[in-house]
């Protein structure tokens, strides 16, 4: 145990929805991976919209590698982003609000993608391990999550974009011990 007396609660509700719940007062720190579109950064436009007068802390967590989970040996040969659209593939989604479709849904309207031509967009699953869960039982023929789970299931997987994951919570708050313990243990080896 890090900080003996303090207890970690967590809940998967992706990323925005993880800000709103700390907007809210129902959360202490969020995790965040929100691509905006109009800055191409991460999590900043965002965090200064839902806190526009208050001052905010972003601790990086992790930079991930975000792409294609495919079958092995990519059978359908998805490489690019409109390739998903292709006659007779099975795409699986995130959630709507999860940093992972913030991206892909700003990345479809950059090369005018239409979602209807998409078979499989409205099936939407809470976490990328559901995504390659998919992927390795042949439900689907590919979906968009981390390079950790398409290794975790073995499956391949086809870089698109690397993210920047932040843990966001109010600047004030970095003085609490839990969160200086885990600021520290952030940044050691």
């Amino acid at each position: 145990e890090i900080l003996p007396g303090t207890e970690l609660q967590i809940n998967f509700n992706g990323s925005l929805g993880g800000l709103m719940a700390l907007a809210g007062g129902h959360a202490d720190i969020a995790g965040c991976h929100l691509w905006d579109p109009d800055t191409n950064a991460y999590n900043l436009a965002f965090i200064r919209k839902l806190f526009p007068n208050q001052k905010m802390a972003a601790v990086r967590l992790a930079d991930r590698r975000l792409g294609w989970i495919v079958a092995p040996g990519n059978p359908h040969q998805i490489t690019r982003l409109e390739d998903i659209a292709k006659p007779g593939l099975r795409f699986v989604n995130r959630q709507s609000g999860s940093g992972t479709r913030v991206w892909l849904d700003g990345a479809l309207q950059r090369v005018h993608l239409d979602v209807q031509n998409i078979t499989g967009y409205a099936d939407e699953k809470s976490t990328h391990s559901d995504v390659a869960r998919l992927v390795a039982e042949g439900k689907a023929d590919v979906g968009l999550g981390l390079e950790a789970s398409a290794a975790a299931f073995r499956l391949d997987f086809v870089f698109l974009v690397e993210e920047a994951y932040d843990l966001v919570l109010p600047a004030e708050n970095l003085i609490q011990p839990p969160l200086q313990t885990l600021a520290t243990w952030l940044g050691s080896e």
